[in-house]
């Protein structure tokens, strides 16, 4: 080890990886090339981005679809760097030669750069939670709204809403009236 080089930089592998973030991108590539052999996949969500409408810990299912088949309102997922994302669509560009699509998680504030055909995988079909498959809702209702305004203007707000959450799923586990959770 050299002087100023810290322990991690030490660590990571040529490139500037750290084997985690190798791990997670080959899982995100195996994501991807499973959905594009077989048409559908299965995959948990980590992050708060689509709050409400989505939670960390939900199951979505994921149906490939190409550009023509997809429509504002719509979840989709698409990657970005090696990552997997899914966020709602908001526009859609009516231009056969590049089409593209742009996208938003509903807890987000702002736009993400536009999407190509490459890199969109499929859509959002269904959500897992609580062991009942839901359709994902094309239009947030007034108090979704309200609730991925509060999760966007705060990072605490999202972590304090899944800790309750959490606490809510665990008691209805519990009485064993998890339909309702």
């Amino acid at each position: 080890m050299h002087h100023g080089e810290s322990v991690n930089e030490h660590c990571m592998p040529p490139g500037g990886q750290s084997p985690a973030e190798i791990a997670h991108a080959a899982k995100c590539e195996l994501a991807e090339k499973t959905l594009r052999l077989f048409g559908s996949l299965r995959l948990r969500v980590t992050g708060f981005s689509m709050l409400p409408s989505v939670w960390p810990g939900d199951v979505v299912l994921v149906h490939r679809r190409g550009m023509q088949q997809i429509h504002p309102g719509d979840i989709v997922l698409f990657t970005r760097h090696g990552k997997l994302i899914a966020h709602r669509v908001v526009f859609k560009t009516s231009d056969q030669e590049l089409p593209s699509l742009v996208t938003r998680g509903d807890a987000l504030r702002s736009q993400d750069s536009a999407i190509g055909p490459t890199q969109l995988l499929g859509k959002v079909s269904g959500v897992l939670r609580a062991g009942k498959w839901i359709e994902p809702p094309t239009r947030l209702s007034f108090s979704a709204q309200i609730m991925a305004m509060l999760v966007s203007r705060s990072g605490r707000t999202a972590g304090i809403l899944s800790r309750l959450r959490a606490i809510w799923r665990r008691r209805c586990e519990y009485e064993g009236l998890c339909q309702s959770c």
